[in-house]
């Protein structure tokens, strides 16, 4: 019967965890129209915190994660498939800001500041600056020449980015509400479970375990977004 109740109240967590978060943190950004947004696309290692860190810039309108940098690639990529290096694809953030807040150069020193790329890093964790015009390499390899000490080159942006997998999305927003969350059943099912303390536990390690495979089992849709040269 325990087992039962341990289930249960995991697929009650699940629905908890997963409904809200995914709905709140996909809901589109409203932009005013005196904005001018541009792309900016850099690898910095795994991009879960690199794109968490630096939405919140000011002039930073939404920032996504996926794989760029190759274009010889003939199929739509998977997160296994660029793990496996087998392609010459970074991780990489895509970061859409506001042209009239935040200058290139600008986005060279927040990409300073989050980059965790490191020296000998493998393809899919390369530093890369993927640059779009003559102008934005041009600073690009001058930053990097003043500023030695960072670890990333210079690349022409490739002409499609590949939006990873949903679960990919928001990384750390998301499982940041989802441990608040589940801290809270902890310390609600210690102080009035009593005797069902033990299934509380479980409860928060099947919810875990769930959460996280459903999530890599449906939410797996890789979306190609074929840029403009």
């Amino acid at each position: 019967m325990n087992i039962i109740h341990s289930i249960l109240g995991s697929l009650l967590v699940v629905v908890v965890l997963r409904i809200p978060v995914v709905e709140c943190l996909s809901m589109p950004m409203m932009m005013s129209s005196d904005k001018n947004i541009k792309t900016f696309h850099f690898g910095a290692g795994c991009f879960w915190a690199p794109a968490d860190k630096i939405k919140s810039k000011t002039g930073i309108v939404s920032t996504s994660v996926g794989y760029c940098g190759d274009d010889n690639i003939q199929y739509t990529p998977s997160y296994e498939s660029v793990c496996r290096g087998k392609t010459r694809l970074v991780e990489a953030v895509r970061v859409e800001y506001d042209a009239n807040q935040l200058t290139f150069q600008e986005l060279l020193q927040f990409f300073d500041e989050v980059n965790t790329a490191k020296e000998g890093n493998k393809r899919q964790y390369e530093g890369v600056l993927f640059v779009s015009t003559d102008e934005e390499a041009a600073i690009a390899k001058a930053f990097l020449r003043d500023n030695q000490n960072v670890v990333a080159k210079v690349e022409p942006m490739s002409n499609s980015f590949y939006k990873a997998e949903q679960y990919h999305q928001n990384y750390w927003s998301k499982w940041r509400i989802r441990v608040s969350i589940l801290v809270l059943i902890l310390a609600l099912g210690g102080k009035f479970g009593g005797d069902m303390s033990g299934i509380f536990y479980n409860i928060i390690c099947y919810s875990f375990i769930a959460v996280t495979l459903l999530e890599r089992k449906f939410d797996n849709k890789v979306d190609q977004i074929t840029l403009e040269k």
